[in-house]
Parts: C-alpha cells; sequence; structure tokens
C-alpha cells in the first residue's frame, strides 16, 4: 500500500472513531474496484452526511483532487433531500476542517488549489460542526 494510501486509510478511521465519540452513526464505505464518490457516511439527530476525507501534506488543497463521481454523487444527494455534501480536511498538525461540496465546486471554477488559509476562511473545524449536527 502507498504511503498517500495509507495516510488516507488512517485519517478515514480516525475521522470515524471522532464522529462515533461525539453520538453519530457511522460508516466507512469499503473502497471497491470501481471507486465510491465518498469515504464515510455518518448520520444524527435524523440527518445523514455524504463525507470524503482528504489529507493535505502540503498546506493547500489541490481543487481537482475533488473527482466526476465524487462532484456527481454528491450533486444527487443533494438533489434528493439529503443536504449538502461534504469534504473532511486533514491539514498538517492535524486540524480538520469541513468544508461544503458547493465550496468545493465554486472555488474550483476560478482556481486549481486552496490555501491553508482558504480552507479555514470556508471551512468549519471539526468540532464546531459537529456541535451544530
Amino acid at each position: 500500500m502507498s504511503n498517500n494510501k495509507k495516510l488516507g486509510n488512517d485519517f478515514e478511521s480516525r475521522f470515524c472513531e471522532i464522529l462515533y465519540s461525539e453520538g453519530f452513526w457511522v460508516h466507512n464505505l469499503a473502497q471497491n474496484s470501481a471507486g465510491q464518490p465518498a469515504d464515510v457516511i455518518a448520520a444524527r439527530n435524523g440527518k445523514t452526511y455524504l463525507i470524503d476525507c482528504k489529507v493535505c501534506s502540503n498546506r493547500g488543497f489541490a481543487l481537482s483532487r475533488m473527482e466526476e463521481n465524487q462532484d456527481l454523487s454528491m450533486e444527487l444527494w443533494k438533489d434528493t433531500g439529503n443536504g449538502d455534501g461534504w469534504f473532511a480536511i486533514l491539514l498538517p498538525g492535524g486540524q480538520i476542517y469541513m468544508i461544503p461540496h458547493f465550496v468545493i465546486k465554486a472555488m474550483r471554477n476560478s482556481q486549481s488549489s486552496m490555501s491553508e488559509a482558504e480552507i479555514h476562511e470556508c471551512g468549519t473545524p471539526l468540532y464546531k460542526w459537529m456541535k451544530k449536527k
């Protein structure tokens, strides 16, 4: 397994443990050969969240990392009444920020990446996101 794949898998597992410890029902979707449109489905208080986990090791997030199947699936998720899809972004130093799909999509129309400062500005720290959900 490549180091990047291991980092991603480790983050997904840790992310699920954090959500579970805060009272979410959580399912980590197993990656199959066809690929999955997201990594995690989480639910709490009658709401369900489709979440893709991304590790940023270079102080930014390349917007091209949102794959077409993720974009289309998150659009359909919202269109069928499930709310926004989310990206959980792990920054160097261990901070996790939640960014809604529509923000990633809008930014991708005008730039190729998000800086760490833009992630802080456009995202919500995980602990604040969980309190709202």
